[in-house]
């Protein structure tokens, strides 16, 4: 493994995760808080997906020619404008703009992401090496959901922005050591030949629609329902980051240790459907002690998922020539569904209730699972 590149990518994660977790808490409280209604909040939330989707694609194209410290330096720059567009921002279009960056930011990382862990493993276990850092983004989205928490409550909410774009700054250094040696010369008719849609086989689109059916689980359960639904319930600030910070806490931890067994993909799609479902339908049920206790073990289902999904992925993705490229489209249609999911995820609490959401969510959620098992037959983590 090159050890050096995987420490920068470490350190790359770590703090875009961090200010991840924190906007997945504030972000949505601010708009509460300034009386912006669920149904708008959808519409803002949904700018991120729009804009992840189309620089997503373009970034991916071209990060299989001019390797990664570009697309790190564009991640600090749109981190650390987010930043302070959130800071600025007071109506549901404003946020809509901050959102939109936030989703260049995403796309700019997410590009180049799994295919700088699979040349950091130089082809030892690529799948166990993108858990990790999939593993570090949950540890540091936990520390950022809970840190957050505790800052909004002791400060404002313009003074917590302005401390994560201080963050968002130190991601420059680590990017600057992050490339690798230049690919070749990418030309404009290169650049678009690899966005054609036709040149991909159709076991990819599958694949990428399996995938579509957890996007819009998470967003119809978490996205920014779950911050709102606890605060609605009487929890603090503080309260509301820490319940957050560990829904993502306790997964991370599990993340490792599911792993070093070797489970075969069937036990680790029955796990996730034991835990997950029971708990997403249990949570606008419940209150106090029961509901955070659901909401951890629905955390802990959605975290052995993310197993799958990243054995989805290498089974596609490894072994191609343009890895980048292939990785973009099998997220080309979980950015689509994310849209109107976010906006179905506002209108469905508004009409009828958080219990709407959450049943829609365990829903879509098993038939992810199911066919995300059909999609990876006999395969078991270790042979990936």
């Amino acid at each position: 493994m090159r050890a050096r590149l995987f420490l920068m990518l470490t350190a790359i994660n770590f703090l875009d995760a961090f200010i991840t977790g924190a906007y997945m808490l504030i972000v949505p409280l601010l708009m509460v808080k300034r009386g912006i209604s669920l149904s708008s909040i959808g519409f803002a939330f949904s700018a991120l997906p729009v804009a992840f989707l189309i620089f997503r694609m373009f970034f991916s194209s071209a990060a299989d020619s001019v390797g990664f410290r570009k697309f790190f330096n564009i991640n600090a720059l749109s981190n650390f404008a987010s930043a302070l567009l959130y800071t600025v921002s007071a109506s549901p279009s404003s946020y809509a703009t901050a959102k939109a960056v936030q989703g260049v930011k995403d796309a700019a990382i997410w590009a180049v992401n799994r295919n700088a862990v699979y040349e950091a493993a130089e082809g030892r276990n690529p799948q166990m090496a993108s858990s990790t850092i999939y593993f570090i983004r949950a540890l540091a989205t936990t520390i950022g959901a809970g840190a957050s928490g505790l800052m909004i409550s002791r400060m404002s909410f313009e003074q917590t922005f302005i401390l994560l774009a201080v963050i968002s700054a130190l991601i420059f250094a680590p990017a600057w050591f992050s490339d690798t040696a230049r690919r070749g010369h990418l030309t404009l008719k290169e650049l678009f030949g690899r966005l054609d849609p036709r040149t991909v086989e159709w076991r990819v689109w599958r694949v990428a629609l399996v995938m579509s059916l957890y996007t819009a689980a998470s967003t119809l359960a978490v996205g920014f329902v779950l911050p709102i639904f606890l605060s609605e319930s009487g929890f603090g600030y503080w309260e509301v980051g820490a319940i957050l910070a560990s829904y993502t806490g306790v997964g991370a931890l599990l993340i490792p240790i599911t792993l070093r067994t070797n489970p075969s993909m069937e036990k680790v799609v029955f796990v996730q459907i034991f835990l997950y479902l029971p708990a997403a339908i249990m949570i606008p049920l419940t209150g106090g002690n029961l509901m955070i206790a659901m909401v951890l073990v629905m955390g802990l289902g959605e975290a052995v998922s993310r197993i799958v999904w990243e054995a989805l992925i290498s089974q596609e993705a490894i072994g191609r020539e343009n890895i980048a490229t292939i990785i973009g489209f099998l997220h080309v249609p979980s950015n689509l569904i994310s849209i109107p999911s976010y906006v179905l995820a506002g209108v469905l609490v508004e009409k009828f209730g958080y219990m709407a959401s959450f049943s829609a969510a365990a829903i879509l959620f098993l038939f992810y699972s199911v066919t995300a098992l059909r999609n990876l037959g006999e395969c078991y983590i270790k042979c990936l």
